[in-house]
């Protein structure tokens, strides 16, 4: 086996490639079944449903989907020919635009939930041990920097640990 990968922060994050995969197969495969809708639709959607007005700019989507603004404008595209969304033009300033949730966009957004919520239960939240829960929050907020937050000890001296309470 190639050492690099044999420390238990590896193996874990391989383990983490591997269950991510698996369940946007399962919650992918409801939403099509749902809305004949792509993941990435549907993370588009529930970006705009819980935006203030279900709007936002081309720019802010991009950075809530972690997507570049070449493949937001594609997808909205697509979106928009559906009927799922709109482009507005913002009132203050002319040279921005909103991507605002159409009637239908919202229909379609409370249907792929009501039909991915529950995959998301079997496939992840049922998992979950009640008391896990803050410990994987806070490691998921650190990981897409939402939370400052001291970077566990073991991981600044550089010495990885197997022991679980580090």
């Amino acid at each position: 086996m190639d050492e690099r990968l044999n420390t238990p922060e590896v193996r874990v994050y391989l383990k983490f490639l591997r269950a991510h995969a698996m369940m946007m197969r399962e919650i992918e495969s409801a939403l099509k079944d749902s809305e004949g809708i792509s993941l990435a639709w549907y993370d588009a959607l529930t970006q705009l449903a819980l935006a203030d007005g279900q709007r936002m700019t081309h720019t802010k989507l991009s950075q809530r989907l972690l997507v570049s603004g070449g493949n937001i404008t594609r997808l909205v595209d697509r979106m928009a020919k559906a009927g799922l969304v709109v482009r507005r033009a913002s009132r203050k300033d002319r040279r921005t635009s909103h991507i605002v949730l159409t009637d239908k966009g919202r229909g379609v957004y409370e249907r792929a939930t009501d039909a991915g919520i529950p995959v998301v239960q079997k496939v992840f939240a049922n998992k979950m041990l009640t008391d896990e829960i803050p410990a994987l929050d806070a490691f998921f907020r650190r990981v897409l920097g939402e939370e400052q937050s001291e970077t566990p000890d073991r991981l600044q001296a550089g010495q990885a640990s197997s022991d679980p309470v580090g």
